[in-house]
């Protein structure tokens, strides 16, 4: 399931919308604000966060914002705020792979939002629970992927690598990152030779599909390309 930082200082509106998240098959971890956002998604490392504008003791969700994206984290912020003003949008989309949505609002415009910020930054759709890579189409959850009617059925830990990869598409990840993501491992030698086995096995999921490159490149790490033409 996609994983869900949602931060929004009032409880009330931020438990309703926690339930209808994890309704929508997500996993949700809900903040009012209080702590610092940008090390609480550092730990949970979400799919995508939600984010309410004005938080608690005069803290900003854009300076969250900022603070994230300073890590070199892209993942989808959706900010919603009753702000009402064409500077406040205008910082909003002032960040890559964001999204605005204005209070009150209705939970299917954000639902909808939600979809297209996952689909163009991860090529996933919520709504079916897939992946769409190159020609093929991954589905996690049964741990298949399907190209012209073909399946190849992937163990676990195939189908968690290749979600790493999905995560950090068009970039290089290091080996190190991927085994402590998928084993829970700081001591990454000690399953390099299985990342590599399973990156091979990968490889052959998709060699007739052309559009889409696994590449081990040293000291940069792992990459999942795709070329779209």
């Amino acid at each position: 399931m996609k994983k869900v930082l949602l931060v929004e200082d009032d409880i009330n509106l931020g438990t309703t919308l926690k339930g209808i998240l994890e309704i929508n098959n997500f996993t949700v971890c809900y903040s009012d604000g209080s702590e610092i956002v940008s090390d609480t998604s550092k730990q949970f490392k979400p799919d995508i966060i939600i984010m309410d504008v004005l938080l608690p003791n005069k803290k900003n969700g854009f300076q969250f914002a900022e603070n994230i994206r300073r890590q070199k984290n892209q993942v989808p912020i959706l900010f919603i705020t009753a702000l009402d003003g064409a500077s406040a949008i205008k910082k909003a989309f002032s960040f890559k792979n964001s999204d605005y949505v204005n209070k009150p609002f209705k939970v299917q415009e954000v639902l909808l939002r939600i979809h297209n910020l996952l689909a163009e930054r991860y090529s996933f759709t919520f709504i079916e629970n897939y992946y769409k890579i190159g020609n093929s189409v991954f589905f996690p959850k049964e741990q298949i992927i399907v190209r012209d009617q073909e399946e190849w059925h992937l163990n676990k830990y195939q189908a968690r690598v290749l979600i790493e990869l999905i995560k950090h598409r068009g970039l290089y990840v290091k080996k190190s990152v991927i085994i402590e993501e998928v084993w829970g491992l700081s001591d990454y030698k000690s399953k390099e030779n299985s990342l590599n086995n399973i990156l091979s096995g990968l490889r052959k999921c998709f060699i007739t599909d052309p559009s889409v490159k696994i590449k081990n490149v040293i000291k940069l790490g792992i990459s999942l390309s795709v070329n779209e033409e």
